[in-house]
């Protein structure tokens, strides 16, 4: 199963509200967020902001759950977060 992408930043102060959305929907889901979750801080990796502008992005945080975007302020509503991960898991069920 390909892991779902967190893109966050260190100075960002929504990237932690949308990582507790995200642990939330998915352990509503009978899913562990360390197991389907890889976080990668633009700030520290470079890489990781190109992926993140690619995306179409500017600004964190930002979800990739197998097609699926979700970006910015999209992934601070728990509704938006948990449309992306049924998404993400329908091919997988």
């Amino acid at each position: 199963m390909e892991k779902m992408v967190l893109y966050k930043s260190s100075s960002c102060t929504r990237c932690p509200i949308a990582k507790f959305i995200l642990s939330r929907v998915l352990t509503a889901k009978g899913l562990s967020y360390e197991d389907v979750v890889v976080e990668r801080d633009v700030e520290k990796d470079p890489e990781a902001m190109a992926e993140l502008l690619m995306l179409g992005a500017m600004q964190t945080p930002v979800l990739k759950a197998g097609s699926t975007v979700v970006k910015e302020e999209d992934a601070l509503m728990e509704g938006v977060v948990k449309s992306a991960v049924e998404k993400w898991m329908a091919p997988n069920v």
